[in-house]
């Protein structure tokens, strides 16, 4: 018996030291993980000189990044397959108010087995590094390019063809240039038909700036300052059309032959010495609560609000993040319209005087969701409008580089039709953040609401420029043609 015993006991610890996570820090990532700690290691390296290479292309300079990248790393499929339906997938990459962050699953393939990944990974880099917004054929392209980079022992290779495009020009041809500088939305409608056409439009776009960055390293004329000069033009809103001959000094029709016939032949791999990434890479144990939270509050971005309470309902009470943990839990039994919780939590906290600013931003979440229901009857709570108000101050103030908390504040502004408070929060967040899609958004489309849409153009230009959602790109395109 005792001999099952210590037996049960190691068995035991083992279970909930396979449960541990962890945070890691490298120098431009965080990653939240419960993978073995040497893995974790081989997979920061790995985005760490990807980011490096990327950097050395472009010619940046290397200086660490504002904000982390963050990045939920998981050791177990079933987990992972919670969030992204598909446990088949190496990872994803998602924007949400918090900031972008990856989300990934141990396995062979390691973290370049995603060209999603990098691709997204690059679209992130060029907007925190670029002053320019990008014609989507480049932003795409240029994407493309990049993340299909092969890492290798000593050295890191540009230039293959993307595996997950392979399929693109089985029954099509390329589509031509002309079609790249102005997709069609009519050829990009219907289901499938979308799909395979977008395929097209991605592999269509990393031939083209594949032969405009690489193609002079096969023999062919080196056309990377003209198209630095043809991107700032077009980014200063000059027709991509009419100009092209311009900087490039022929006409479209016959770069496209160059290119075309640079596909049949002459693809040109790039290596660049890139030494693997040296430098520590320290971390810590996430407690209990915190590791809830941070679950939690990524399944919330998956708008997966059962899973998101699932995770939270297991936190320890009174421990170090629950009063976090409670206030979550309270907002989203709000947005079910249930509101015990959220009047006992924020009766017991008001009692308890200091808090965090994701306990403060919560609880301004759960009095703005209270005066949204109330707006859909057309009464009003005052006392519900001064509450959101305070802790969204209050998130704001403790805060800084929290985006929801802001987020909070000036919706419950807007909602009382105080537009010049609301945008004076907004663009607050904005400093904090300049490149980032949702904010963008948001600017751009209330300042189009309030009937100032040569104020809205900038933001609004942004979002048509990054933006991977059709419906998000038709609804800015569509306000950008009122503003003309």
């Amino acid at each position: 018996m005792r001999g099952l015993f210590f037996l049960l006991m190691a068995l035991l610890s083992t279970c909930v030291a396979a449960a541990d996570w962890y945070e890691y820090q490298s120098e431009n990532f965080t990653v939240y993980s419960d993978v073995p700690e040497r893995r974790v290691n081989a997979l920061m390296r790995d985005l760490e000189r990807f980011r490096r290479a990327a950097l050395f292309f472009t010619g940046q300079e290397e200086i660490p990044e504002n904000k982390n990248l963050r990045v939920f790393h998981f050791r177990d499929s079933a987990e992972f397959e919670k969030f992204t339906g598909d446990r088949k997938i190496a990872g994803l990459y998602r924007e949400t108010w918090e900031g972008p962050f990856i989300l990934s699953r141990d396995g062979d393939h390691g973290i370049s087995g995603s060209g999603l990944i990098f691709h997204e990974y690059v679209h992130h880099l060029m907007r925190e590094r670029s002053g320019l917004t990008y014609p989507r054929w480049y932003s795409e392209g240029f994407a493309e390019l990049l993340a299909s980079a092969e890492l290798r022992r000593k050295d890191v290779v540009v230039g293959g063809l993307p595996e997950w495009r392979l399929s693109a020009w089985a029954e099509e041809d390329p589509l031509t240039i002309k079609q790249l500088l102005a997709p069609s939305p009519l050829a990009a409608q219907n289901g499938e038909d979308n799909s395979r056409y977008w395929n097209n439009y991605y592999a269509s776009a990393w031939l083209l700036t594949h032969y405009l960055q690489l193609g002079y390293n096969a023999g062919h004329p080196d056309y990377r300052a003209a198209t630095a000069g043809y991107l700032k033009a077009v980014a200063a809103g000059e027709n991509p059309f009419e100009i092209f001959a311009e900087h490039f000094g022929k006409p479209i029709a016959e770069i496209q032959r160059e290119m075309f016939a640079y596909m049949r032949d002459d693809i040109h791999r790039h290596k660049l010495d890139i030494p693997e990434y040296q430098y520590s890479i320290p971390r810590r144990t996430l407690n209990q609560n915190e590791r809830l939270f941070l679950l939690a509050s990524e399944a919330a971005d998956f708008a997966k609000p059962k899973l998101a309470m699932d995770y939270l309902k297991r936190s320890e009470q009174q421990g170090l993040g629950w009063q976090e943990n409670l206030t979550a839990m309270a907002v989203i039994e709000a947005q079910g319209k249930n509101y015990k919780l959220g009047e006992r939590v924020a009766k017991e906290i008001g009692e308890h005087g200091q808090i965090s600013h994701l306990t403060a931003a919560n609880l301004a979440q759960y009095y703005l969701l209270r005066l949204q229901a109330l707006s859909l009857t057309r009464e009003w709570s005052e006392d519900y409008y001064q509450q959101a108000v305070k802790f969204g101050k209050i998130a704001v103030e403790m805060g800084p580089d929290y985006l929801p908390g802001y987020r909070c504040l000036w919706t419950v502004y807007q909602l009382n039709g105080e537009s010049e408070p609301a945008l004076q929060i907004m663009m607050s967040a904005y400093q904090q953040a300049p490149n980032h899609l949702n904010m963008n958004s948001a600017i751009g489309f209330y300042l189009a609401h309030l009937g100032k849409p040569e104020l809205a153009r900038e933001y609004l230009q942004r979002v048509v420029a990054w933006s991977h959602s059709d419906e998000l790109r038709t609804t800015a395109e569509k306000a950008l043609q009122q503003a003309r």
